[in-house]
């Protein structure tokens, strides 16, 4: 049988490594835990999932904002649903509050 070439290898590493970190999100588990369990190394584990969050693309969902007039009165503000995550903005909402929010789930999304 051929060797694979270094190309193959890499995509083949970069594939179970994505894998590994996939099922550690499912799993609901430390990463020190995960790493255990499956006998991985946590520095490897660390480094792959950095690299991951780096090429990660950040996406944005398109949201139609209407004028004051055209929202009901009865309105309590904004909701945004994605993924499984629910974001509600209010009136009088900080902007620094939010800039928090979305950090913290852009890391979740790694």
């Amino acid at each position: 049988m051929a060797e694979k070439t270094i190309a193959e290898q890499q995509i083949q590493k970069r594939k179970y490594w994505k894998r590994q970190i996939e099922g550690w999100r499912r799993a609901g588990s430390s990463q020190a835990e995960y790493c255990r369990v499956k006998k991985l190394s946590a520095k490897s584990f660390t480094y792959w999932k950095s690299r991951f969050r780096q090429k990660s693309e950040v996406s944005f969902v398109p949201v139609e904002v209407k004028p004051e007039a055209e929202m009901a009165d009865n309105s309590s503000g904004l909701v945004l649903c994605k993924d499984g995550y629910r974001i509600e903005i209010k009136e009088g909402f900080k902007a620094e509050a939010l800039g928090k929010v979305l950090l913290a789930l852009r890391e979740l999304s790694c």
